[in-house]
């Protein structure tokens, strides 16, 4: 809820329905911090299972957010599974299927094709729909993204190896269409040709979508990669086959292309994607990129997603050092650090001490709060010191919740608080 200027008092409904008055968020305990921001991701979600970018119409330039984007719509979820909802998190993964199947001439159109598909071909599933209606909205910008179809197979596998039944109703059905996925991938050359990756820009060969795609696949393949995840071992291969030539592939291209992001860009704030969800790269590859990550893209405000990055810069003459500024990458380091702290204690030393882990996870995630509004939502960036109108940004408002989260948990492995 937005808070009137001069305004001296935050006021909030939690879903135990307590209202809770404070000067600001920041003062809030931990718990009620957790319930307030989740409370307002929850704002955006729609009946579908779906959430809305943000909640802002474009009615002060720029693009409207009050669409669907699917990259956002499975992060934004991401969420529900570090509060335990579960059917949450399902339902949005089964809007993402239906979405597939509406366009699914497009994947078996593509499939047929052995070169790259352009920034809007007609067989290119585009990453924004109406949240109603699922239709296409634009073919203004690059929609040929693959990661979005590495984010869906590694995350569908990784919710059915936890035992939720992601796939529905329908089976034999939606794995066709995995099938179906699979072998577009395969046939589009995702490990070689370009594609317009995260920032939806390029076209490019992107560390990041490759990481995804194979990330994606290694999952399906259930050749052990992943298995220290689960507590037990329900294979996926039989249902999905997953040839091994795929797999030596993907990770030839992907340690070819790292530790750049792309031919243009040396590093990257999504390449963390690659060590959180994904853990696709070895050791050294994750230091690597921490080290440049945290070296050329760390500001005051938030992370820049690249050098030179043109998106709201407060000097496009001047792009370098004017880059618009995400607490969304506040977020992202910290979930990393949580995840290796918690790698680190349940492995011993294979990484350095685990107390240097937890003082950046926590200090990244205090960075993060202080950019949070008074009311508890994280903007998408920041120019010139101030936000711009997407507040909150869904998967930012889900990555607070999951870097809030997995700290608790290293806190709860290491027994005290």
């Amino acid at each position: 809820m937005d808070i009137p200027a001069g305004n001296k008092k935050l006021s909030v409904v939690l879903p135990s329905g307590k209202v809770v008055r404070q000067k600001s968020f920041k003062t809030l305990p931990d718990r009620e911090k957790l319930l307030v921001a989740y409370k307002h991701l929850e704002g955006l979600r729609q009946l579908n299972g779906g959430y809305l970018a943000s909640d802002y119409i474009g009615d002060k330039g720029g693009d409207k957010y009050n669409v669907f984007w699917l990259r956002d719509i499975m992060y934004a979820t991401y969420a529900n599974e570090y509060v335990g909802a579960y059917d949450r998190m399902i339902e949005s993964y089964r809007l993402i299927i239906r979405i597939f199947e509406k366009y699914r001439h497009k994947i078996t159109s593509g499939a047929r094709k052995r070169h790259y598909l352009g920034s809007c071909a007609d067989e290119a599933i585009h990453a924004r729909v109406h949240p109603v209606t699922l239709e296409e909205i634009t073919k203004e910008w690059g929609h040929h993204q693959l990661d979005i179809f590495g984010l869906f197979l590694y995350k569908t596998g990784d919710l059915m190896k936890k035992g939720h039944n992601v796939i529905g109703t329908g089976q034999a059905e939606t794995f066709i269409l995995l099938r179906d996925i699979v072998l577009y991938l395969t046939t589009v050359r995702w490990h070689t040709d370009p594609d317009f990756g995260v920032w939806e820009e390029g076209p490019e060969v992107h560390a990041s979508s490759v990481g995804a795609v194979l990330a994606g696949l290694t999952m399906w393949h259930d050749d052990g990669h992943y298995h220290h995840k689960y507590k037990s071992h329900n294979p996926l291969y039989g249902l999905l086959p997953i040839p091994q030539e795929f797999i030596e592939i993907g990770r030839a291209s992907l340690d070819r292309t790292l530790p750049s992001e792309s031919a243009s860009r040396p590093y990257d704030l999504v390449q963390l994607s690659l060590i959180w969800p994904y853990a696709i790269v070895s050791e050294a590859q994750a230091q690597q990129i921490l080290v440049n990550v945290e070296t050329h893209l760390v500001r005051e405000k938030g992370l820049v997603r690249y050098p030179g990055d043109l998106y709201y810069n407060a000097d496009g003459g001047n792009p370098v050092g004017n880059e618009a500024q995400w607490p969304l990458g506040f977020a992202w380091l910290s979930i990393v650090y949580s995840k290796l702290a918690m790698k680190s204690l349940r492995m011993g030393s294979i990484f350095p001490v685990p107390s240097e882990f937890i003082e950046k996870a926590q200090a990244y995630l205090k960075r993060l709060e202080d950019m949070m509004t008074e009311d508890g939502r994280v903007p998408e960036l920041y120019t010139n010191g101030q936000p711009n109108w997407s507040i909150p940004l869904a998967w930012a408002q889900s990555f607070y919740v999951v870097a809030h989260q997995s700290l608790n948990r290293v806190y709860e492995r290491m027994g005290s608080r």
